[in-house]
């Protein structure tokens, strides 16, 4: 489905609703969005499978949801969108890593949550990181911010949202999964009612450990899928959420969801990574 069939345009720029720390974020279409996105897609992929080795565990279950192997188009189960969610490790696990996850067509790339000073602290940046469909959020900010509401929306519009629910980048050495999770991920759940599709990956932090700037060579990711969750009344039900739950609970419910996820998912990663080391 393309904009002209239907799919509401983003809205225009932010920079006059008096958010100073938005104004260089320009989410309209503009004519260099779709050039810089695929050269930046084809560098990560370059980086990802050429200078080192990227393995993925259950891809046929994210597969499934783009049309099947080689598929470049989500396909809107139900008419939804799709919310995935994984680790954060490395300042670029986006794009360096979800680059190679499918979506070629600049209207089926992921929009992603992003830290407003890091990617939208200067013009230029500001020009790069918006044509790369990434959305400012406010550190401290709360929920209630454009970044959060143009999230919502495009996940209501049937479109790909990633967001790393931990907030920000792991400062465990071996990159575990910091806790507890922003509860940010439990309203977007809540008030969009995606397809939620969790997984989790080892290895980029020595592809980019922090404070280095220049990808590694010769390292392997490991990539491990959960299953994709349809967002329901059943689904809300299975977690003791009834029609009549606030909030504040519906987002907790949702965000301990995500937690428990991605906490087997590293679980089975790091086994099998410790397995063959073995």
């Amino acid at each position: 489905m393309s904009r002209e069939a239907g799919r509401p345009a983003p809205p225009a720029s932010p920079a006059h609703q008096g958010r100073a720390e938005l104004r260089h974020w320009r989410p309209e279409p503009a004519w260099h969005h779709a050039p810089v996105c695929a050269a930046v897609v084809g560098a990560s992929r370059l980086v990802m499978r050429g200078l080192n080795s990227l393995r993925f565990e259950g891809r046929e279950r994210w597969d499934a949801l783009f049309g099947g192997a080689g598929g470049a188009a989500w396909t809107r189960v139900g008419g939804r969108g799709l919310l995935s969610v994984s680790n954060h490790v490395s300042l670029f696990d986006d794009p360096l890593l979800i680059s190679n996850l499918g979506a070629t067509s600049y209207e089926e790339v992921r929009w992603i949550a992003a830290d407003h000073i890091n990617f939208f602290g200067s013009r230029a940046k500001g020009w790069l990181f918006s044509a790369g469909k990434c959305v400012p959020v406010i550190r401290g900010g709360g929920l209630e911010q454009p970044g959060f509401d143009f999230l919502r929306e495009r996940l209501l519009a049937g479109e790909w949202v990633h967001i790393f629910p931990e907030g920000g980048r792991s400062r465990e050495p071996e990159g575990r999964l910091q806790r507890p999770l922003k509860v940010g991920v439990g309203r977007l759940i809540r008030e969009a009612s995606p397809v939620v599709m969790p997984f989790y990956h080892v290895g980029m932090h020595r592809v980019l450990p922090i404070g280095a700037r220049v990808p590694r060579a010769g390292r392997e990711v490991v990539v491990r899928f959960g299953e994709p969750s349809v967002v329901d009344e059943a689904w809300w039900a299975a977690r003791g959420v009834g029609p009549g739950a606030g909030a504040q609970e519906a987002w907790g419910a949702a965000t301990r969801w995500v937690e428990g996820e991605l906490l087997r998912l590293e679980a089975a990663a790091r086994g099998g990574e410790e397995g063959r080391r073995a």
